[in-house]
């Protein structure tokens, strides 16, 4: 077995069925071993899809991957990498080097930096939790077992660099053996944590959780589920990493974005004698772009490997280790008895909602609508700028839905669906939701989904230009071209979509989504006045622009 056939058999058997990627020199051989793998290769239209894509991929299935060569290949991808880092994605990133005496000698060769032989080692062992060159084989099986098995406990991303001659070479072991996740970690330090946390915990009156993204995992939405079942403590949805699987739970209070919060989600919060920033950080975005008013006494955080209370900061401690102790130690029912807000969403399926045939689209009337549109099982994408206005979307039941709302990287929503279009279970519906500034850095992938024969659902909400970026400092600099967006995939050998100006252009376009199964996707492009926004996106605005 080739250290290239290891390595795919590895992936293949952690769950790994596509690989995003596009081919050169350096990276051949591998490809050349993967069209007679099990593992199909998806390509797509540059490298910094193919990262968006295994992101949004990893985000459904529990790893990505990602294969690229040498120089502009990897460079392209260290935005998507980086993404994946900050948010816990676990993605692995295949890079193809020069052959391996050329690490040693180091000759002038293309796509490599003069003297530069390890500045895409050095550039990925910042953003990954771990970056290797693999230049002997003999080596190669166990530093890929060693880095794979730290990229799935860590769930963050791994760089694999793997000389172009290496790739073809047999590996000196090769083996089946099932390579499972490292619980590491302090154990001292987390008793110690636990104490903390439950002894500030067990002596409020009134506790809330704030859950995020680092709670991304199915053993992890479980933990969870089951402490909030088991103590009757109340939970609010927040803005990174809203958790889909909590939102109609009899326990959740609705949605904590700072001064952008409903009322009584904000009183409730902001008056609890114990806050707990759960698998979420307490960022600016996260505060609704303002400082909330939360005491450090009052606040404690589970986040990145530890624990912050006001007895001190406890680093080594893994969040899964947490919540398996206050499970075990929290009594049960402790907070059932607490009166709470029920479930506090601007856009709710609750709300009736009742389209007004010729009155034109808003903003406000398009995220009601939306609310009523999404199914339970749906996977729902949204970019940077319209993930503002989801956070306010109450989520039906068993959706799946992910966002760069912490990194915040505008673009990747389009790559992150046509991940989640491979990702998906047969017949599950896929549905983006795009700001128009957002879809041109990353529109040339509606060409792979056609390719594929993905349909997934694509809303593109034209304002004509950044209107995130207007709130904050507005200048002709925010205006971008305007395209006929709905036409676009017509372009690429698909259907022509539908153009909404109107409630009832809305409704016939949703219409026709609930049908739709192809060629390629269904864009649905929503005319929206440039600064017609939500008060909750004024407010943030206004925080981030005083700053």
């Amino acid at each position: 077995m080739t250290v290239a056939e290891f390595l795919l058999s590895r992936l293949k058997g952690l769950g790994v069925d596509h690989l995003f990627g596009i081919p050169g020199d350096y990276i051949l051989p591998f490809f050349e071993a993967m069209v007679a793998s099990d593992v199909e290769h998806v390509a797509t239209c540059n490298e910094l899809n193919a990262g968006y894509a295994a992101d949004g991929y990893a985000r459904m299935r529990g790893l990505g991957a990602v294969a690229v060569t040498y120089g502009p290949g990897a460079f392209s991808l260290v935005n998507a990498t980086a993404g994946a880092y900050a948010e816990r994605v676990p993605m692995v990133v295949i890079c193809g080097g020069p052959p391996s005496e050329a690490y040693r000698t180091r000759p002038h060769l293309h796509h490599v930096l003069p003297d530069r032989y390890d500045a895409s080692l050095r550039i990925f062992e910042q953003i990954t939790v771990a970056a290797k060159v693999l230049d002997d084989a003999a080596r190669a099986a166990q530093d890929i077992d060693e880095l794979l098995q730290l990229c799935r406990s860590e769930r963050r991303p791994i760089y694999l660099e793997i000389a172009q001659d290496v790739q073809r070479q047999a590996v000196s072991r090769a083996t089946d053996q099932a390579l499972e996740p490292v619980r590491s970690g302090d154990p001292a330090a987390t008793a110690a944590a636990v104490e903390s946390l439950v002894s500030k915990m067990q002596a409020a009156r009134s506790c809330v959780l704030l859950v995020g993204h680092e709670i991304n995992t199915p053993d992890l939405r479980i933990a969870v589920q089951s402490l909030v079942d088991k103590t009757g403590v109340p939970v609010a949805s927040v803005f990174t990493g809203k958790p889909d699987f909590l939102e109609n739970h009899p326990r959740c209070i609705g949605i904590y974005h700072g001064l952008g919060s409903p009322q009584p989600v904000r009183e409730f919060v902001e008056g609890a004698d114990a806050v707990v920033w759960f698998g979420a950080v307490a960022s600016d975005f996260n505060m609704g772009g303002s400082s909330a008013n939360l005491s450090d006494d009052r606040t404690m955080h589970v986040f990145d490997g530890q624990v912050k209370t006001s007895d001190g900061t406890f680093t080594g401690v893994p969040v899964a280790d947490v919540i398996d102790r206050l499970l075990a130690i929290l009594p049960e029912g402790h907070w059932a008895g607490l009166d709470i807000p029920m479930q506090e969403f601007v856009h709710t399926v609750h709300r009736p909602f009742e389209p007004v045939a010729d009155a034109p689209i808003s903003n406000e009337r398009f995220f009601d609508r939306i609310a009523h549109f999404l199914a339970p099982g749906d996977v729902f994408v949204a970019d940077s700028g319209p993930s503002i206005n989801m956070a306010y979307v109450q989520l039906p039941p068993d959706t799946r839905y992910f966002a760069s709302s912490y990194w915040a990287s505008i673009g990747s929503g389009i790559g992150f669906a046509l991940g989640a279009c491979f990702a998906a279970e047969p017949g599950q519906r896929v549905i983006a939701l795009e700001g128009d500034g957002a879809f041109q850095m990353t529109a040339q992938e509606l060409s792979t989904m056609v390719r594929y024969g993905k349909s997934p659902i694509i809303f593109v909400l034209n304002n004509r230009g950044y209107t995130a970026e207007r709130l904050i400092h507005e200048g002709p600099f925010n205006d971008i071209q305007d395209w006929d967006y709905h036409r676009l995939p017509e372009a690429f050998g698909g259907v022509c979509g539908e153009d909404v100006h109107t409630e009832g252009d809305l409704e016939a376009a949703l219409e026709r989504a609930e049908s739709h199964t192809g060629p390629g996707p269904l864009m649905i492009e929503v005319h929206l006045d440039p600064l017609d926004v939500s008060d909750a996106f004024v407010r943030m605005s206004e925080g981030l622009r005083s700053r």
